[in-house]
Formats: structure tokens, sequence, C-alpha cells
């Protein structure tokens, strides 16, 4: 990732959109795949969904709005998840307390977008898909 950051800071911004649109586009594959296993495997019925709406290219407000509508609709859809898995008897226990999932990540998107905060962002949302690889390896699926 770092390699494509420097990438991006030698060419433009389209080059970062560009970025953030497959990363987007990734996750919401990897989202939905994993509410599919969770509900075929687990039989955790659920019809949790992440759409990726594509971000403009034009680096301009619009870009911020569509950045700011898939950041809120990525973690309405993680929050969601960790909502369903909370309730469900695959608890996460450390040490035998329940810790409750939490698959958040945050960005602020302000006026100007920084390539650290979007670094960052997209960071936290490696750790998240992560997490939910880690899930599951612990329960035995397979996609």
């Amino acid at each position: 990732m770092i390699n494509v950051l420097k990438y991006i800071e030698e060419t433009s911004p389209q080059t970062l959109i560009n970025v953030l649109n497959s990363d987007f586009e990734q996750t919401a594959k990897q989202f939905n795949s994993f509410c599919q296993l969770v509900n075929d495997r687990l039989a955790i019925h659920n019809s949790l969904h992440y759409n990726h709406s594509p971000i403009d290219s034009g680096f301009n407000r619009r870009t911020r709005m569509d950045l700011i509508k898939n950041i809120r609709d990525l973690n309405q859809a993680f929050d969601q998840l960790a909502s369903l898995l909370n309730q469900s008897p695959f608890r996460q226990v450390d040490k035998g307390r329940i810790i409750p999932y939490d698959f958040t990540a945050w960005i602020d998107v302000g006026i100007k977008l920084t390539k650290e905060q979007i670094n960052d962002y997209i960071k936290q949302v490696e750790n998240v898909l992560k997490e939910l690889f880690d899930f599951k390896i612990k329960y035995h699926l397979n996609d």
C-alpha cells in the first residue's frame, strides 16, 4: 500500500480516486461474501449487503460527498454486522469475558483531504477486513 501511495504522490489526484474506488469495490465484495458465508455456514440469517457508489474523479466537492457517503454506508454495514455477530452464539471471548465485535473505521473528511488521512482510513478498513478473515478462520468458514 505504501508503494501505491508513493506512486499516487508522483501522479495525479485521479489516480488516488481510482485506488479508492478499487478499494471500496474489493471491500464490498469481501463484506458481501463474508455475510453470505455467515448465512450459509453458521446459519445466521441476514440480508446484509454493502454497495459501493463510485467516487467522482474530479477531486472536487462532489468527490468529497461521494467519499463521505461511501464511508458512512460502509460503517453502517459494518455496524449491522457487528450487532448481528454480537447477538449470535459466535461471540468473542477473552479470559471468560465477552468482547463485543466492533468493525468501526473512521476518517475526518475535512475541506482538504490529505493523503495521510486517506492512507489512515485505508489501513483501518484493512484491519476490519483482517478481523473478518480471522473470524472466518476461527469458525472454519471457507469461500
